[in-house]
């Protein structure tokens, strides 16, 4: 008998990777909102944008029906990737600078969101698992 999770489905990868998705636009709508900024959507974009193109590039590339609640190492190589890409895409895309504060809060914040995300996803899955 193996021990290996069993492959999720096409739609549950859909649904893990829109969760993720809305979680990075609230990490926007929170850095917005606590610097006083307009919650227009322009503003929303410039922040979440640039961490949502390489989350969902590398979510999609990571054999998702196999990782996408996977912590270590899938979860961890996402975020930690995410969180690199994203003030760099942010400078490049919006020519908007990421000042060390604000990679860090990056950091702090999408690693509960992604990591947090996938935490609860396997506790509910072991949860089924046994009941």
């Amino acid at each position: 008998m193996t021990t290996e999770p069993k492959p999720a489905s096409t739609s549950h990868v859909t649904a893990m990777m829109i969760i993720d998705a809305v979680l990075i636009v609230i990490f926007a709508i929170i850095g917005v909102a606590s610097h006083d900024g307009n919650l227009g959507i322009s503003n929303i974009a410039r922040v979440a944008i640039p961490f949502l193109l390489p989350y969902l590039f590398l979510a999609a590339a990571i054999k998702p029906t196999e990782l996408i609640n996977n912590i270590f190492p899938a979860g961890l190589a996402l975020w930690l990737i995410t969180v690199v890409l994203g003030p760099i895409l942010r400078s490049m895309l919006f020519s908007d600078t990421s000042a060390l504060a604000f990679i860090l809060v990056a950091a702090g914040v999408l690693a509960v969101f992604i990591l947090g995300r996938r935490s609860i996803s396997t506790l509910l899955t072991r949860q089924r698992k046994t009941a």
